[in-house]
């Protein structure tokens, strides 16, 4: 057997389970070998990765090369900026709404409700303006309607 064997036969990878779903997702082996190596002591700083400053000079490094990564990776230029933000996706239902609608009674906005997720924004926006659902709520979401029913705002 070889290190990479586990005593049943199976490889480490063959048992890992699989995630198709939403949210995280499983990391490669060879990803999690060497963050297991580095844990203790990330690239020779002396610090768990945990452990670092946000303002240390290793830390900068990281971020830096992860948005060069992000960058090559989507094809994003310089006239873009990459923002690292906390919270998750549905996060954003609320900081999106916040931004744009500024929390003023007379702006809109239009969402194009189709499923749970939308569903979830629009009702998350209605705190900080007004919501035009686009297509009328509905019990069951079976697809997106025709586009001379939308009532979209002007």
């Amino acid at each position: 057997m070889t290190n990479d064997s586990c005593t049943n036969g199976h490889s480490e990878s063959s048992q890992r389970k699989m995630n198709f779903g939403a949210g995280p997702a499983q990391l490669p082996l060879e990803v999690l070998k060497n963050v297991q190596a580095e844990f203790l002591n990330y690239n020779g700083s002396g610090s768990n990765i945990m452990e670092l400053s946000h303002r240390s000079s290793a830390f900068a490094k990281i971020i830096q090369e992860a948005e060069q990564d992000i960058r090559d990776i989507l094809s994003i230029p310089e006239s873009y900026a990459v923002l690292f933000l906390q919270g998750g996706a549905t996060a954003q239902f609320s900081a999106i709404p916040m931004n744009f609608l500024n929390l003023k009674p007379s702006q809109t906005a239009d969402y194009l409700v189709t499923g749970y997720w939308s569903e979830k924004a629009a009702k998350e926006a209605e705190k900080f303006g007004k919501v035009n659902w686009v297509v009328p709520k509905q019990d069951k979401y079976k697809g997106i309607t025709s586009y001379d029913k939308h009532s979209i705002v002007y």
